[in-house]
């Protein structure tokens, strides 16, 4: 029998949280499937190596240098479609460029099952290929902002207050056709159509799900993220994670610096001098991610940007959390949250991050809530997330050996 191999896609996003719930997937195929990854950045193909027999360059779909703006609501970006051009669905070159290179990577390393994580253009390039004769099956992962329901016919606005529109979506939608039937590719009837796949798992809370009641229930699974064995209420500690470009904030920096209280900190991206001066101002500093039982076991509150993991995480531990949104995603996650009573939150900028900081920390209120919330997500959170994606795998899995038989 001719050898299954699989390839994990990530064209998009900045954060870690894409890798890894590309890892997740990697453990979750069986031990006989040849496994390639084409990552956009590397900086975190570290987290799907081990399982890999080749990692590659994919072309990044980004924001142009420069373009980014300390405020959210001022980038555009209102809804999904506007973002998705903002990266790059709005420019016929990098759409071209990233149709070509997924086309030409499935069939060099004659890949027969695609998992993408933020990867729309690799998802419509599998589909083309299989219209072609390809025998390959298709799996979309992602957190539900970023997952729109496969029949969306436009983007809502998730947030009532961040409405900017920077681009027209039936023109990125038109860009998207015109460079689309150069590959002879089958019109797209609107932009979720681009994630469209034979499995699609939205791996969210419902309360993060902004499409919420427009997605199938089947669409749905639980975060890719085990609870921590006990509930956190014994730590002292500040735990602080940031990934991406968040402490090229100095006022960010200066905040955390000056925290009167116990700080401990995994930044895989931060400047090593900006490390430098945190671990000077007490801040113990990880080189390596933090397990969940480590964080419910040592602290009293986390410090993120709110990306969508952590905040799964920390709502699992019963642990109060402060955001320093980045993104209108981000932003939608801390609201979420704060909606919940486990989260508070201000924007880059602010000038009384650390005086918020020690306020969050020392809110009883928000505590008690947080494990409230956590007792309430556990009954129906898987013990093992990466089990439960597994048995959803195994049908798209047993399609793609059948077409090889």
């Amino acid at each position: 029998m001719t050898p299954l191999r699989a390839l994990l896609a990530n064209e998009a996003g900045g954060g870690r949280g894409h890798v890894t719930t590309l890892a997740a997937a990697a453990r979750a195929l069986p031990d006989d499937l040849d496994i390639v990854a084409a990552l956009a950045r590397q900086t975190y193909a570290d987290e799907v190596r081990a399982r890999c027999s080749a990692v590659v360059e994919a072309p990044l779909l980004a924001r142009p240098k420069g373009a980014a703006t300390a405020i959210p609501g001022l980038r555009g970006n209102a809804t999904w479609a506007d973002a998705l051009a903002a990266i790059g669905l709005a420019d016929a070159t990098k759409v071209r460029r990233g149709l070509a290179f997924w086309r030409e990577t499935i069939v060099e390393h004659d890949i027969s099952l695609l998992i993408a994580d933020f990867a729309p253009l690799a998802l419509w390039a599998a589909r083309g290929l299989r219209d072609e004769g390809w025998a390959i099956r298709t799996v979309s992962l992602g957190v539900g902002y970023i997952l729109p329901p496969q029949s969306l016919n436009r983007f809502p606005v998730p947030l009532p207050d961040i409405t900017r529109l920077i681009h027209d979506e039936a023109e990125t939608l038109a860009n998207l056709n015109a460079v689309g039937a150069e590959f002879d590719l089958d019109p797209l009837p609107g932009l979720a159509a681009l994630y469209r796949a034979d499995l699609t798992l939205a791996t969210s809370f419902e309360f993060l799900d902004p499409y919420l009641a427009s997605r199938d229930p089947g669409e749905r699974a639980s975060p890719l993220v085990r609870a921590s064995r006990s509930l956190a209420g014994g730590g002292n500690e500040v735990f602080v994670y940031f990934s991406t470009g968040e402490l090229r904030d100095e006022g960010l920096v200066q905040s955390l610096e000056r925290l009167p209280l116990p700080r401990r900190g995994f930044l895989p991206s931060a400047p090593p001098e900006v490390k430098a001066r945190l671990q000077a101002s007490g801040m113990e500093m990880l080189d390596r991610p933090a397990t969940a039982d480590e964080i419910a076991e040592r602290s009293r509150l986390i410090v993120h940007a709110a990306p969508h993991g952590t905040v799964c995480l920390a709502a699992l531990a019963g642990l109060p959390q402060f955001a320093v949104p980045q993104h209108t995603e981000q932003l939608w996650n801390a609201r979420a949250c704060e909606a919940l009573g486990v989260l508070s939150h201000t924007l880059p900028g602010s000038a009384d991050i650390a005086d918020r900081i020690t306020a969050a920390y020392g809110d009883g209120r928000m505590a008690d809530r947080a494990r409230e919330v956590a007792v309430t997500l556990r009954r129906d959170h898987p013990v093992d997330p990466e089990a439960v994606l597994a048995d959803r795998l195994a049908s798209e899995i047993a399609a793609a050996r059948a077409a090889l038989a």
